[in-house]
């Protein structure tokens, strides 16, 4: 064998894996990691399925599956795609292991990050220990900045089956469910889902924490704190809650349907109609999570005369990405509610269309509740997702009654 780097994996691996050329694994569960900036490996779990017709997988964070929207393969090459986020996953089969680079790709340019995965019938994942206790509990998170530290977000960190698990709640959403692994002193808490690749490095402070976070998005870390706090509930006053600019003028809306149609708030489909106007992304993982909440609201208040429209700003102004972007979402939820595409998240695009109406927006999504007389009612910015507990229960309570009272 003169390949010094495979003599390693064999020594790593199973011995079978020594004996020959092994083809890629038809069905297996895989373990890899994508490399951030500064040396940072964001660990992940994946399921790989070339037994059907069609290609299957799906990522897995925590108890948290992903489906992978497309997945090609020709001989050893693997192409996995995902669309909607502008992210794409190029990989060769190396007789034990598959290799090659994480792409996200923007219109301003193409991010590559390294890519590694191994199949775990040929490389079980190691456990690892630590002898730190486990940073359970709620935390307030201080990110320095040059006036005063910006304090808007905190954390919620449990215990799963012996396993650090977690999120950062944001005034716009969650960050999504973290797993932890031992890291030095610390703790390393991880995210992958084939497109958002997110670490945060936790150090013990004493009682607090001091920490790094890292992103695909972002070539440094950055810096934080946490310390212990009773309750997760955060008002800043550096962010204003959004708010129409005229009350009396409603909200005006018109979109793309999938079927190529221009829907506008004035079409008779609306008169007399309550509303909840979602602007959205198929990209963002907050609209992700709130979008099965909607579809439950529909399904019970659309007979009371209730619609749902979801206004979509894209990654991409290409209206044929746009409409397989929008199908692609509306599948995977089984979404019945009307879908609109609105254009690119080009600044001027979204300043025309919501911020010459809407003071204070910041969020993806913002929920606008509008009653039967088209007036605004309230303005939800953010979303967060099952990961937080309680504090997503509280926002499906919270989207039931605002529905309820609209309909009444």
């Amino acid at each position: 064998m003169k390949n010094p780097r495979l003599l390693i994996l064999c020594l790593l691996l199973l011995p079978a894996a020594c004996q020959g050329p092994i083809s890629i694994p038809d069905k297996d569960m895989w373990n890899g990691a994508v490399e951030l900036p500064e040396g940072i490996s964001v660990p992940f779990r994946m399921s790989l399925d070339f037994t059907g017709d069609k290609p299957e997988g799906y990522f897995l964070v925590g108890d948290e599956k992903t489906p992978i929207p497309e997945i090609s393969k020709n001989g050893n090459f693997i192409s996995m795609v995902f669309s909607e986020y502008g992210a794409e996953i190029r990989a060769t089969w190396q007789d034990m292991y598959l290799e090659g680079n994480y792409l996200r790709i923007r219109s301003d340019g193409t991010k590559s990050l390294r890519f590694a995965a191994a199949p775990e019938s040929l490389a079980p994942a190691s456990a690892s220990s630590s002898n730190t206790a486990l940073p359970v509990g709620n935390y307030q998170v201080s990110f320095p900045s040059d006036d005063k530290p910006d304090e808007s977000t905190v954390a919620k960190l449990w215990n799963k089956d012996g396993v650090l698990q977690g999120t950062f709640i944001a005034p716009d959403g969650d960050y999504g469910l973290l797993v932890g692994k031992p890291r030095g002193p610390g703790f390393q808490l991880s995210r992958f889902t084939g497109w958002q690749a997110i670490a945060v490095v936790l150090k013990p402070e004493g009682t607090d924490w001091s920490g790094s976070f890292y992103a695909a998005s972002s070539e440094r870390p950055r810096p934080f704190t946490l310390r212990p706090r009773a309750d997760l509930n955060v008002e800043s006053a550096d962010v204003k809650k959004a708010a129409v600019k005229d009350p009396n003028a409603g909200f005006a809306f018109s979109g793309v349907s999938l079927s190529g149609e221009t829907v506008r708030h004035t079409d008779d489909r609306f008169k007399g109609k309550a509303l909840i106007v979602d602007i959205m992304g198929t990209w963002c993982h907050n609209c992700l999570d709130e979008a099965p909440v909607l579809e439950q609201l529909q399904k019970q208040y659309g007979k009371d005369g209730l619609e749902i429209v979801g206004l979509s700003f894209e990654i991409s102004a290409d209206p044929e990405v746009a409409k397989k972007n929008l199908q692609l979402f509306k599948d995977r939820f089984g979404l019945t509610y009307t879908v609109l595409f609105n254009g690119s998240l080009d600044d001027e695009n979204v300043r025309k269309q919501i911020h010459s109406q809407v003071d204070n927006f910041f969020a993806y999504p913002t929920a606008i509740f509008i009653d039967k007389n088209h007036k605004v009612r309230s303005i939800h910015s953010g979303f967060k997702g099952p990961g937080t507990g309680e504090e997503f229960q509280k926002q499906i309570r919270e989207f039931q009654e605002l529905a309820a009272g609209l309909v009444k």
